[in-house]
């Protein structure tokens, strides 16, 4: 394996969500040039979960050096309508134990109301291809189904 150079330059990196995971977009050095083209991006595709990380080398890490720490430096989140701001990515606080656990109704209530997006459903459409499905089985069963003379 090669030696990795001491001073490895602070990257950024975005990267879009996909499924649970995140899939890396574009990596640059440069903090404007990945800002605009995060931005680009969004604006792209607005309904899609952007990030834009700060990629600092972890000298430490032995290995191929390809071990980074990474900092959030923006976030876009469609549900929030726009982008969050700079920060460390949280790590989740481990949940105090209960002492009697409490019903899901109990749960729901205590987070809140739900958002609910209303999707019409096609419904003539399919009605449409249930009939003619009927339509075209029955012309089959009259022509090659009956027994003939």
């Amino acid at each position: 394996m090669a030696p990795v150079a001491a001073g490895q330059p602070t990257r950024f990196a975005i990267q879009k969500a996909r499924g649970k995971g995140w899939k890396t977009l574009e990596v640059g050095e440069d903090l404007d040039h990945a800002r605009a083209r995060f931005n680009l991006m969004v604006r792209v595709n607005p309904r899609a979960y952007f990030r834009l990380i700060q990629l600092d080398h972890n000298a430490g890490a032995g290995g191929d050096g390809i071990e980074f720490n990474w900092k959030l430096v923006e976030l876009h989140d469609p549900n929030q309508g726009g982008v969050a701001g700079a920060g460390r990515q949280a790590v989740p606080a481990r949940a105090a134990p209960r002492s009697a656990p409490r019903s899901a109704r109990a749960r729901t209530v205590a987070k809140g109301p739900r958002r609910r997006e209303k999707v019409p459903l096609p419904l003539k459409f399919y009605a449409a291809v249930v009939l003619a499905g009927l339509l075209i089985g029955g012309a089959l069963y009259l022509r090659y189904g009956l027994p003939g003379p």
